[in-house]
């Protein structure tokens, strides 16, 4: 068995001991959506990276400026056999408005995004199709948000994420 590079061990050690960016949640900004966005003439995106919510990850999901700022009805990522977690706003019924930031056209705009096989206990989305629900990569927590088995769109809950505002 041949020997690793030298130094390789104490690269890995020393990536893996940096400080995590600090995330901060929607519900701490005092105008909410309005201090995590950044509009222009045509659009409204997001104005910080964005992050995994949990304390201690802090992994970058996106990039600031990527998203794009939509308000539409809520849906229930929450499949009815798992709780949800204590970390993650619980999401009004589906006849509500809640903000979301859009993601398109591909999965290669994130950072670092898991996505679930298609979830058979969810309702479908609103144009019918089975819906993949997307978490952090890093530490699994979610559903951050959702997409269309086969779309286009990545859809993540404003109150769900973290901003790296510092």
């Amino acid at each position: 068995m041949s020997q690793p590079p030298a130094g390789l061990w104490e690269a890995l050690q020393a990536s893996s001991s940096k400080p995590r960016p600090k995330s901060h949640l929607l519900s701490s900004f005092p105008n909410a959506i309005a201090d995590v966005s950044d509009s222009t003439d045509s659009e409204t995106t997001n104005q910080y990276d964005l992050l995994c919510p949990r304390e201690g990850c802090g992994s970058v999901i996106l990039k600031k400026g990527v998203a794009r700022l939509k308000e539409r009805e809520s849906l229930q990522i929450e499949p009815s056999d798992i709780p949800a977690h204590p970390l993650l706003p619980a999401l009004p019924s589906s006849s509500e408005s809640i903000h979301w930031w859009l993601v398109t056209p591909s999965p290669m705009e994130f950072e670092n995004i898991g996505f679930s096989r298609p979830v058979e206990s969810l309702s479908l989305s609103p144009s019918g199709k089975k819906l993949k629900l997307l978490a952090c990569a890093e530490c699994d927590l979610g559903p951050l948000g959702w997409s269309e088995e086969g779309g286009n769109e990545f859809w993540l809950v404003c109150s769900r994420v973290g901003y790296r505002s510092d």
